[in-house]
């Protein structure tokens, strides 16, 4: 005992925590910010939010990484800067992901802000087996500041729309009817438990967090002059690929790590941009934006594939035969070697779009050739003409060709 109370009283003051000033006008005006009465500057409980996310700060950092922070803190502040959102609400992504774009929880939400994907469709982000826009940085962020900026037209206040956010529009009410009032300090009161626990220790995380970006000692202490900077230029810029482009492929043309090209696009599920959008938004550092204007151009076959169990005893001869595909293409995308046997394994096997739809008949657009089509749908001009004995070599717009049996 008396080791550990030597040890104790080494500790800095700073780190153990006595809470706050309730005077200091910065910490008032933080409150102000969110629609919330100077007063509540004197609520114990948020004294010991504060104390428990300075510790956690102390020892943790504010983000997963300081690379994290560089990127994502920049391109929010970027963001929230151009709303109505006040710039504290940065903290709400510190508090729901803490920064790390691939956070899934328990209950399914994905993101920076982690969305369900009921909401997040409703916030009009798309799920599909192609992306998960949950987890685009940028458009889920778009998204969260609509959201909580029609929650606050709802409600009135930054403060409830932030626990709207937690827990809903309609847990909300209820409490607010039960309550018979707004007042943070009333519905955050662990006492009368008018809100779910969850969402009173979440208004108190996200206030604690922004109290202690105003501490200038603290700050500066654990080197964070990202948090004071709000004037900050996104370092992450926009491109836009075609359909089935690869994220490895763009790597490559950046000269950059795969790992980094990956963080920054964690919504991209299989690693390509998804069919039917000609040009869909895919997001590189701003550094690099000179070198893909200049190097990048749309590759001819797009990074479509489909998974094929394997029968026992089939080889890549008869796999490269029955979709059309070179031998050489299906080792390439696998890793395997020529005389490789597979047992019930799943392989990859590289495909053009239209092979997804599994269609028998292609309308021919202007300008296109049987040769066209064959090299479209992964077939051989020989095997083309079979099943089209009477079409010639150039086609007319609107003709019908048959590719599927």
């Amino acid at each position: 005992m008396k080791h550990l109370l030597a040890l104790i009283l080494l500790l800095p003051a700073w780190l153990m925590g006595s809470g706050f000033d309730p005077n200091d006008q910065k910490k008032i005006a933080v409150l102000r910010h969110f629609d919330i009465p100077p007063s509540y500057l004197h609520d114990p409980y948020l004294h010991d939010s504060y104390d428990q996310k300075k510790r956690e700060c102390t020892l943790q950092g504010f983000a997963d990484t300081s690379e994290d922070s560089d990127v994502f803190i920049p391109m929010l502040s970027s963001l929230i800067a151009q709303s109505d959102l006040p710039s504290e609400f940065l903290f709400v992504v510190l508090v729901e992901s803490q920064l790390k774009g691939s956070a899934t929880s328990s209950r399914g939400a994905a993101g920076l802000w982690q969305f369900m994907e009921s909401t997040g469709k409703l916030q009009g982000l798309e799920v599909n087996q192609f992306v998960d826009e949950r987890r685009d940085h940028v458009k889920s962020t778009r998204a969260a500041i609509a959201y909580l900026s029609s929650l606050k037209k709802q409600f009135g206040k930054w403060y409830l729309a932030l626990i709207a956010y937690n827990c809903g529009d309609g847990r909300l009410n209820r409490a607010i009817a039960k309550a018979g009032t707004t007042d943070i300090r009333v519905l955050t009161d662990p006492k009368r438990a008018f809100l779910p626990p969850e969402s009173r220790k979440y208004i108190r995380k996200v206030i604690a967090l922004s109290l202690l970006a105003t501490d200038d000692v603290f700050i500066s202490k654990m080197q964070y002059d990202s948090f004071t900077d709000t004037q900050q230029d996104s370092p992450i810029a926009t491109v836009y690929l075609p359909e089935g482009e690869n994220i490895d492929r763009i790597a490559a043309v950046l000269e950059m790590p795969k790992k980094n090209l990956v963080k920054l696009n964690t919504h991209l599920k299989k690693g390509i941009t998804p069919p039917n959008d000609q040009a869909y938004p895919v997001y590189i550092p701003q550094e690099k934006l000179d070198d893909f204007r200049q190097k990048f151009r749309p590759k001819e076959l797009k990074g479509y594939f489909v998974l094929d169990r394997v029968k026992s005893g089939e080889t890549l001869d008869q796999l490269s035969k029955r979709y059309n595909v070179p031998k050489s293409m299906i080792m390439m995308e696998n890793m395997i070697g020529d005389d490789e046997r597979y047992l019930n394994r799943r392989v990859k096997i590289p495909i053009n779009k239209p092979f997804l739809t599994n269609p028998r008949l292609h309308r021919a657009k202007s300008g296109e050739t049987l040769a066209s089509v064959a090299k479209l749908y992964n077939i051989t001009l020989e095997q083309l003409k079979i099943k089209n004995p009477f079409v010639s070599n150039a086609l007319y717009e609107g003709e019908e060709v048959k590719v599927g049996d």
